[in-house]
């Protein structure tokens, strides 16, 4: 594990430290903290003997199994998913005060529904994801830096529109390293939505090692998945293990496909990750961590073609247990 310093300023200590990333994203957007999330977490917590090169290189991918769980409202009904994700992100130095940070994301989640109620005629199944980001870092001096950038989004299900599925905006923020332990940024993100209004979110982001072995972790968090935001509290146990207990927060709004319930509609869940994470550092640039928890808060939502509401119901908390490996180069 190694501490965490914005890349864009000079190594002033090369001890090894537990990994710290925090991105506050406040307002929940989807695709605003998704951005966040991506170019944070792969450019920012970095080995200190990196952030001098001029091109460095991320891979990550994993797998997450959620349990059957049952969906409130007439006539129940239950829904089980499975979720992969994988992600690579590049950053280039192009020159010695401008960063350039890409990011491109690739998730699939493959939905079982059963029974009556919201379940009915299977209101979705495979879902894709497809998401790219990209943005500029320039730092003023030691303690302040400007960012900018867009994100494209595709999100929909397995032979749904391609053109009808896009999504996209654009973020602008500036960051204050206060010390070693602790980092601030405060931006904005503007973003369109499917079948609903274009959004303007206030983004706060904020890092903090209160101790050596310690780290707290609020927004976008290590291995998430594709979650919007999050907290996580985490120990290092060695130079090869770390703990962290985490609750994040995802938002998932993809259209449908011309059958089914609502042709050419979208659909939309909501729930709340709560997990244990530990992570094994088994060569010094591969990182594996377990993932286990439960999802709470679940919200499932099925509209038309139109934006109008046809389901909405809640469903059971679901056991949630995966695994991400992580690589560095």
């Amino acid at each position: 594990m190694t501490k965490l310093r914005p890349s864009y300023w000079p190594a002033t200590d090369r001890r090894s430290y537990g990994t710290v990333l925090a991105s506050v994203l406040v307002g929940m957007i989807f695709l605003p903290s998704v951005q966040a999330q991506d170019t944070e977490e792969v450019f920012q917590v970095q080995d200190p003997e990196e952030t001098e090169t001029q091109f460095s290189f991320i891979g990550q991918g994993g797998l997450i199994y959620q349990a059957e769980a049952d969906i409130d409202g007439p006539g129940g009904g239950s829904i089980q998913v499975n979720r992969f994700d994988a992600g690579i992100g590049t950053q280039t130095q192009l020159s010695e005060r401008l960063r350039w940070n890409n990011t491109l994301f690739f998730g699939v989640n493959d939905y079982d529904f059963d029974g009556g109620g919201f379940s009915s005629g299977d209101p979705w199944e495979t879902v894709f994801e497809t998401r790219y980001g990209t943005q500029l870092v320039y730092p003023i001096d030691e303690q302040w830096a400007v960012r900018g950038g867009g994100i494209v989004m595709l999100s929909r299900e397995f032979e749904a529109d391609w053109g009808d599925s896009f999504t996209g905006g654009g973020t602008l923020g500036v960051d204050y390293r206060h010390s070693e332990s602790l980092f601030v940024s405060v931006g904005l993100g503007v973003v369109s939505q499917l079948e609903d209004d274009v959004t303007a979110v206030p983004m706060v982001a904020l890092q903090w090692l209160p101790a050596d072995q310690w780290a707290v972790r609020v927004g976008a968090v290590p291995v998430n998945g594709g979650a919007a935001a999050g907290a996580e509290v985490a120990y290092e146990l060695s130079d090869q293990w770390e703990l962290g207990l985490g609750l994040l927060y995802r938002k998932d709004r993809f259209r449908l496909d011309d059958s089914g319930p609502a042709p050419d509609g979208v659909g939309e869940e909501q729930y709340l990750p709560l997990r244990v994470r530990a992570a094994w550092r088994f060569h010094p640039r591969m990182t594996l961590h377990f993932i286990a928890g439960m999802a709470l808060g679940g919200e499932l939502k099925l509209e038309n073609e139109n934006g109008d509401t046809l389901r909405e119901e809640d469903y059971d908390p679901a056991a949630y247990l995966g695994a991400r490996v992580v690589g560095r180069f």
